[in-house]
């Protein structure tokens, strides 16, 4: 950085002037390289907490009123420091994203896990776990213009906590020793930075510094010290191996979103017409008329082109040549059906890569037929039913999250299997709106391994001599994701971290039942007015309500609908755009 603030570097001479603004305010972050800052979107309790300086300053008068971080990790060693200028009460530390939740209302709080929780005698708790176990668990007593380290090793499950330089109970993050664990550790579960906060007067303010700014907003001197990439600008000098928390220290990725899943838009002609733009050749292909209030329709590669699926209505599997005739190597081509191709109609295409026509799978007692992406963690697979207990190569390197199994010989309801369903025994409905519940005789209520997916005697998933077809999903890093949040019931809605920019988001409310929600980046682009399509009807495309913000790291419903922020439980699965890594906002 440099005193010449506003001066446009290209040679072109657009300076601009500088109002308001001094070379103390400029910080290292960049277009490039974005720091995590306290997420505005992820408060717990509003009315307490005030954001500002780039969200990196906070003031909090309530005990358990803060903000969380807008980039979560889930490996590595991390580091950062918070400047506490009036000191709090309860020492801000850091939490699960998963069960982190806003609650309105004047006892608003996180219900996270949140490991470091300083009071003021100094102990240390783990907040909503039974211990804090495996190391020392007190520090010395913050005052006002101390400033916080934080060490936080996600590979081996410790966490330390230093003041004003030395870190506290003579521990040493480099070479692991005198380090925190508990229960609080989950493997590979995201983790967040939570700010708590202090008693009403005066309020707890807190400056961080995630690597942008030693001087926290110019309260200090700049030290200028780095990480082990040569990265940041911290106030100390980092613990070996411990990294600041922006997105160039984030893990490549093993996936390129675009190479595996696409939305496509066209409008049809009522003739041949082929489709192209998606970028890859399509195993699985989703259309939905967006104007028309005509039928879904599913396609994949191992059932063959023209054979029909309709997600919105348990029929048997149909077959209709002028449907979807081929899948080529950038779309697909569709004849005239005009569920598919209305003149004039616009239409939305949902495109998925596996494997081509599929191959062979005998590791479950059923041999299965499975076309199978492993690196973006998706299958279809087809297998014919015995009518007795069994299990079902799916052919993934994990355990899928999530699958969707229909009968194709006949008319039957399309059954969902997801991980955060209140167990095994549970199941929902697609194509109709009821709630979860459980018949242990779907998936014999036994949880899918790395292999093979169980199935019981239920016809929907089992009759003797039925072909079946199953879509199995599970998350990958900076590309899928899948899992569940609690809604708040409120038009300031819940934040659901991804690690990613979504291309797509499907929620459903499981507890008290709703539709199956679908939201792209495609079909409007900007925030909140997202339209969806619902799976369990046949109708156009919502083009009036403003339910969602499609975010640079997850997404934020900005809507009470009961059905996808009700007060309860929603799952989702969600496929990246871009991860956040390399991604922007909206």
């Amino acid at each position: 950085m440099s005193n010449d603030l506003g001066i446009d570097r290209s040679g072109n001479g657009n300076n601009w002037t500088v109002n308001n603004i001094t070379y103390a305010d400029q910080v290292v972050d960049s277009p490039t390289n974005n720091f995590a800052t306290l997420n505005p979107l992820q408060v717990s309790r509003l009315s307490a907490v005030t954001l500002s300086e780039g969200n990196l300053r906070s003031l909090s008068n309530y005990y358990y009123a803060g903000a969380i971080s807008t980039l979560a990790v889930n490996s590595g060693k991390w580091y950062w420091e918070v400047y506490t200028k009036v000191a709090v009460t309860s020492m801000p530390g850091f939490t699960t994203i998963k069960d982190y939740k806003v609650i309105s209302g004047s006892q608003g709080y996180s219900q996270g896990q949140y490991f470091y929780k300083q009071n003021n005698s100094g102990s240390v708790t783990s907040y909503g776990t039974t211990s804090v176990s495996g190391g020392s668990n007190s520090v010395p007593v913050t005052q006002d213009g101390d400033i916080v380290q934080f060490a936080l090793d996600l590979d081996n499950g410790r966490a330390y906590v230093g003041i004003n330089g030395t870190w506290a109970n003579s521990s040493n993050p480099a070479n692991g020793t005198n380090y925190w664990y508990g229960d609080w550790y989950t493997a590979g579960e995201y983790y967040g930075v939570y700010s708590t906060g202090g008693t009403d007067s005066p309020p707890a303010e807190t400056i961080y510094n995630f690597g942008q700014d030693s001087s926290f907003a110019s309260n200090k001197t700049a030290q200028g010290n780095q990480d082990g990439n040569d990265i940041g600008d911290f106030y100390y000098t980092p613990p070996t191996g411990f990294l600041a928390l922006c997105t160039k220290n984030l893990p490549d990725v093993a996936v390129v979103p675009s190479e595996h899943f696409n939305t496509v838009l066209y409008t049809g002609t009522g003739s041949e017409l082929a489709v192209t733009g998606v970028g890859f050749q399509p195993d699985f292909t989703w259309t939905k008329s967006r104007s028309n209030s005509l039928n879904h329709n599913i396609y994949d590669a191992i059932r063959g082109a023209t054979k029909m699926l309709k997600p919105n209505l348990g029929v048997e599997e149909g077959t209709d040549a002028q449907s979807l005739k081929s899948f080529d190597s950038d779309g697909f081509t569709v004849g005239t059906d005009t569920h598919i191709n209305t003149n004039n109609a616009t239409f939305v295409s949902w495109n998925w890569k596996a494997n081509g026509s599929g191959s062979s799978n005998t590791n479950g007692s059923i041999n299965s037929t499975v076309s199978v992406n492993t690196d973006a963690g998706f299958s279809i697979v087809s297998y014919t039913g015995t009518g007795s207990n069994a299990t079902v190569g799916h052919g993934l390197s994990k355990a899928p999250e999530m699958y969707i199994v229909k009968d194709r010989d006949q008319d039957m309801h399309w059954l969902v299997y997801h991980k955060d369903l209140t167990s095994a025994a549970y199941f929902f409905k697609w194509d109709n709106e009821q709630a979860q519940a459980s018949d242990g005789t779907k998936w014999n209520s036994t949880d899918p391994t790395a292999s093979v997916f169980s199935i019981g005697t239920e016809t929907g998933v089992n009759e003797s001599g039925h072909d079946y077809i199953a879509y199995c999903f599970h998350s990958v890093e900076g590309y899928c994701a899948v899992g569940s949040y609690e809604g708040n019931g409120n038009a300031d809605g819940v934040f659901v971290y991804l690690g990613f920019r979504p291309a797509r988001v499907m929620v459903r409310n499981v507890d008290s039942g709703g539709n199956a929600y679908n939201f792209d980046t495609k079909r409007i682009g900007y925030n909140p007015k997202n339209w969806y399509q619902g799976t369990a009807y046949a109708g156009g495309e919502n083009t009036s309500d403003e339910n969602i913000d499609l975010l640079s790291n997850g997404f934020k419903f900005r809507s009470s609908n009961s059905e996808q922020n009700g007060t309860n439980t929603q799952v989702y699965i969600a496929w990246a755009e871009t991860p956040f890594k390399y991604s922007n906002a909206r």
